[in-house]
């Protein structure tokens, strides 16, 4: 499993219709990616009492998640029975209200539930109905009634942190109307979806909450001969390839054009290919219907060696885990040996027909690749891989270690969380396992609370060289002991800048914001994970005293008043504007 849960899971699932058949597929659904979760279910069309009254058990025992799951057969059934009651202008304002109605909904939960993530749903209308023949017309046709209230819930979650939108209209729209609505199971148990729409709904609903968990491969690892481009290029030519703007090689190049929106999501690309590396990079770099170009891959290894020994390789050169992993290839022999040799690596079936290479794609997006936001760090990932590569290679002919520090003419910048920096923040606490203290996870309206309480502090670093400006890489939540002892609650920072001695500049800065405050101590905590081994000895090298060890984690102290942690003087550290914490 990917970045499992470090705790368990709780939800409620309020709804219009019957819920406990997609209560338990959403339960065997993360299940079977390693959560732990407890769902609540309030009762059949109770979502208004249960919102309404204080003493309701979504908030005696507040959920980490609710889902306010709603039919637009329940929000507009009068319309449905009496379609001609409502003419073009007060069928629309019906949408409208539909739509002001649950914002007022989520004012009470964001009032009550202020850490709680929300879930509504896009809607939709059976296909068939009595306008049907009418609906483009007459003055009474309802194709816009439903498409009025989904583009109002964008505009709601837009505006709302803690508010994700669930787009089953297009789910159900995929399936068909006609497999996706069982009128027996409506009649017996007021449950309107079929067994195969409610395991999609539970699928769906899995893939939004593990990209609002951060739980996501990270790298795409692509073959080249019949995947890139159909043919084989040492044998074809540049010029004999299939990849073109018709015919067969249009699908090749469909597909990488899709290869390229998610790498603009923020998965990285990267080549494992058996082939004579010069040949390969020619069309690369050449072939005029190529999207995808050289530069769109943070790393390559084109070469004759085994699949399984150039992934070890990659995944060493780009100091992600094996299990962030996503392996294609065309070839079946390739991935039952990549299977049979490196388990922690998803190796998916490959439809041999290249035509079906970009719906397959999406799918495998959705599954193992999901995203409920993408940061401006997001969309630059290659990029600054690649200034990674650049960075070894520098690091390789320089004298020294610190020559090569200040070679990079590193430059820190370093702020308070707000709510720009907020959605990076979250996302380097959900997903940072091996430069990571205590592997505490936070959501963004967690994050956003912390922001503005008095008695914690977040922080941020961005990272600026010669190279490249990395974003921001660091965070740090610090919480108060008592007048004069803080602790560091987290302390994160990106895979891709360990070793360049940011670390001691964060926390030697941080040392004296907190000295400057009349602080007297700052603890710091290391709980041991599978994958943070590298930070064990952090604050013992930076000259904190250990104090205790309570249930397996470990403690240390600083005293201020006698030292702090340096700041290197390789880094030069600037202070971010309008960042003043009370």
């Amino acid at each position: 499993m990917i970045g499992q849960p470090s705790s368990p899971i709780s939800m409620a699932l309020l709804s219009s219709s019957g819920t406990q058949l997609l209560a338990d597929a959403i339960d065997s659904e993360l299940r079977a990616w390693g959560w732990d979760v407890r769902i609540w279910q309030s009762g059949f069309n109770q979502y208004r009492q249960d919102i309404a009254n204080p003493g309701s058990p979504i908030y005696l025992d507040p959920p980490q998640v609710l889902v306010l799951h709603l039919d637009a057969e329940d929000l507009f059934a009068d319309l449905l029975r009496d379609p001609f009651s409502h003419e073009g202008p007060a069928r629309l304002q019906r949408a409208k209200e539909a739509a002001i109605e649950v914002e007022g909904y989520l004012a009470v939960l964001r009032d009550r539930l202020p850490e709680t993530l929300v879930i509504l749903n896009t809607v939709y209308l059976p296909p068939v109905h009595s306008l049907t023949g009418l609906e483009y017309h007459s003055c009474w046709g309802m194709a816009d009634l439903t498409a009025n209230y989904n583009g109002e819930l964008a505009r709601i979650a837009r505006r709302s942190s803690n508010v994700l939108v669930n787009d089953v209209a297009s789910l159900a729209f995929q399936i068909g109307y006609g497999d996706w609505y069982d009128p027996r199971l409506w009649h017996l148990a007021r449950c309107r979806l079929s067994g195969k729409a409610i395991k999609a709904l539970a699928a769906q609903t899995g893939s939004l909450l593990r990209g609002w968990k951060g739980q996501t491969r990270k790298c795409l690892v692509l073959d080249l001969d019949n995947t890139l481009w159909g043919g084989v290029i040492g044998e074809d030519g540049i010029a004999g390839i299939a990849l073109g703007e018709d015919g067969p090689g249009m699908a090749f190049m469909e597909f990488q054009q899709e290869l390229l929106n998610l790498s603009r999501k923020g998965a990285l690309l990267a080549i494992c290919s058996k082939n004579n590396e010069e040949d390969a990079l020619e069309v690369l770099r050449q072939h005029p219907s190529m999207r995808l170009r050289e530069d769109a891959f943070a790393a390559t290894r084109i070469n004759w060696r085994d699949k399984a020994t150039n992934l070890r390789e990659l995944a060493e050169e780009l100091n992600i885990g094996l299990d962030t992993f996503v392996f294609i290839d065309d070839n079946a022999a390739e991935r039952a040996l990549v299977k049979a040799t490196l388990p922690e690596v998803c190796v998916p079936d490959w439809p041999q027909e290249p035509s079906c290479f970009k719906a397959a794609l999406l799918e495998l997006s959705i599954q193992y690749f999901p995203r409920v936001a993408v940061t401006g760090e997001d969309r630059a990932r290659s990029a600054l891989y690649r200034a990674d590569g650049e960075r070894r290679r520098e690091a390789v002919s320089t004298g020294s270690l610190e020559d090569y520090y200040r070679s990079l003419q590193m430059r820190a910048e370093i702020g308070y969380g707000d709510p720009v920096s907020t959605p990076r923040i979250a996302q380097l606490t959900q997903k940072t396992n091996q430069f990571n203290l205590t592997s505490r996870r936070y959501t963004e309206a967690e994050i956003r609370m912390l922001t503005e309480a008095t008695d914690a502090m977040v922080m941020w670093l961005r990272l600026r060289d010669r190279f490249s400006d990395d974003g921001i890489v660091a965070a740090m939540i610090l919480r108060q002991c008592d007048g004069r002892s803080w602790m560091i609650d987290t302390f994160v920072m990106s895979c891709r800048i360990i070793g360049r001695t940011v670390e001691s500049a964060f926390l030697g800065y941080v040392c004296h914001v907190m000295k400057q405050r009349g602080v007297r101590e700052l603890v710091g905590e290391y709980i041991p994970t599978r994958k943070n081994n590298l930070t064990v000895n952090l604050y013992r090298d930076l000259g904190f005293e250990v104090i205790d060890s309570p249930q397996g984690a470990t403690r240390w102290r600083l005293p201020l008043n006698e030292r702090l942690v340096p700041i290197p003087e390789w880094i030069g550290i600037a202070v971010a504007e309008e960042t003043a914490h009370a």
